[in-house]
């Protein structure tokens, strides 16, 4: 089944948000974008299944998340948490902002290894067919038998190769950053990889903060805000931090207990702030100023890491090349070397 694209799965929740935010019932928000001309059929499923899932009764959370095959669990949590808090045009919100950022990180990144990628595939024929024509000259014109043909397919094997490599790196990202969202283990490895933990950590509190915030102004109880919030984080680590926080404050202890006791998921700067604005009654305030925060440290990371991972894939490409010439050159050098040796 086809799937939206991300800058298209930002047009949709931007969209909804609109709705939600004017009051309109999302029943007759998704008659209304039914109506709209030229909308996609991936789109169309989406709001139909929406629609269907309303009309029997579900939550607006629930029947998204079973409108379409790629509505991601992580999606469904936000939309979940932000409805039953009360600010569905928030959760709507963020996911548009989360969808935009991730279709411009995307796009930068396929830009910057277009030529790269072009380098590796001019880089790999040349130098292939170069090292058969050095290693194939015969003073007496016969060229061994195969050479080029064996030549080509070797660079049909290598071009191959690559492409497997990429696919294969990929699914294991893909993989990685699934489990990251539930495994502690995953999570911690993924926070600690330079650039890419920075991002992730900031997409993770920006949601755990908003969505805290959302529960708290709706009047829920602390150990279902932290719980809440933590669910819909989409980080393993904030998600055992939560089940941890979750029992403690229920059993009476104040927030501040919970934070404090998970150091590896929570930084000591937001513990800190969020200890003094507990004793202090600001906590709403508190959560709105760090998820501005996080929000824009978000954005930045997102914006690092769409700017070093061309040039890290890049600087790659450059030491392969670069051993592909020197093999070449040495294929070249064999022969000037036969060539002085010659009738000796």
């Amino acid at each position: 089944m086809s799937q939206l694209s991300p800058r298209a799965k930002a047009l949709l929740y931007s969209n909804l948000e609109k709705y939600a935010r004017s009051g309109m019932g999302m029943e007759k928000a998704c008659e209304s974008l039914l109506r709209q001309p030229r909308i996609s059929g991936s789109e169309r499923r989406l709001y139909q299944g929406l629609l269907k899932g309303m009309q029997r009764g579900r939550s607006i959370g629930d029947a998204l998340g079973g409108a379409v095959a790629w509505v991601t669990p992580l999606e469904h949590e936000v939309v979940v948490a932000a409805e039953s808090g009360g600010k569905l045009e928030r959760g709507f919100a963020h996911l548009a902002e989360y969808f935009r950022r991730f279709d411009r990180t995307r796009k930068k990144i396929l830009e910057g290894l277009a030529y790269p990628l072009f380098l590796l595939h001019l880089a790999i024929p040349v130098s292939t067919l170069a090292v058969t024509a050095f290693r194939s000259f015969r003073l007496d014109g016969e060229a061994p038998e195969g050479g080029y043909r064996v030549a080509l397919e070797n660079c049909g094997w290598a071009l191959l190769g690559l492409w497997v490599a990429l696919l294969v790196f990929l699914a294991v990202a893909w993989l990685l950053a699934r489990l990251g969202r539930t495994s502690t283990l995953v999570d911690a490895i993924l926070w600690r990889i330079p650039i890419v933990g920075t991002a992730r950590r900031g997409v993770a509190m920006e949601r755990f903060t908003q969505v805290f915030e959302i529960f708290l102004l709706a009047g829920r109880t602390m150990s279902e805000s932290l719980s809440g919030a933590a669910r819909a984080s989409g980080s393993g680590l904030l998600l055992a931090a939560g089940e941890r926080g979750e029992a403690i404050v229920a059993a009476g202890d104040p927030l501040a207990r919970a934070l404090l006791a998970a150091p590896e998921a929570f930084p000591d700067d937001f513990t800190r702030g969020m200890i003094v604005a507990e004793e202090s009654g600001v906590l709403d305030r508190e959560l709105a100023e760090w998820g501005r925060h996080y929000s824009e440290s978000a954005g930045e990371a997102m914006a690092r890491l769409a700017e070093w991972t061309p040039k890290l894939f890049y600087w790659g490409v450059l030491f392969f090349v670069g051993a592909l010439i020197i093999r070449a050159a040495l294929a070249y050098r064999d022969l000037i070397e036969g060539l002085l040796n010659f009738g000796t």
